[in-house]
């Protein structure tokens, strides 16, 4: 009588997390490329109604927003009459042909939105515009 021991072949089963990882950096790629930024003032600003039609936002624009209280608010963080003019400065100088957008509140009073106006015109910029919302 012959006893033989048999030897089982244990497979090491394992997981391979690499066409996983792969999968998932794809997908992040895939989503940062196609996500359009908006560029918003981040705060809230109620835009007076307008029955005009809307036009087409060019793509060279700078925006600054007025609240309600009065305070001026450009790329999210608020700043003063003297901060503005350094910053459209600053924008001039890179893209003179851009058009200056002023968001500002209902309650906003005119001559705020005439000042920021008068500073962007002194600055330079011709384009100049104001935000409304569609009604």
């Amino acid at each position: 009588m012959e006893f033989r021991t048999r030897r089982r072949r244990h497979r090491i089963t394992e997981v391979n997390l690499t066409p996983l990882i792969d999968i998932v950096f794809q997908l992040l790629i895939f989503f940062l490329i196609t996500t359009t930024f908006v560029q918003n003032p981040g705060i809230e600003v109620d835009l007076p109604k307008a029955s005009a039609s809307p036009t087409e936002q060019e793509s060279e624009t700078v925006v600054v927003a007025v609240t309600r209280e009065g305070r001026i608010v450009h790329e999210g963080r608020a700043v003063s009459k003297e901060e503005l003019r350094e910053k459209l400065e600053h924008h001039h100088r890179q893209r003179a042909s851009a058009t200056v957008i002023v968001q500002a509140d209902t309650g906003t009073e005119h001559g705020k939105v005439v000042e920021i106006m008068d500073l962007a015109r002194q600055v330079g910029f011709s384009q100049l515009a104001i935000a409304t919302a569609a009604q």
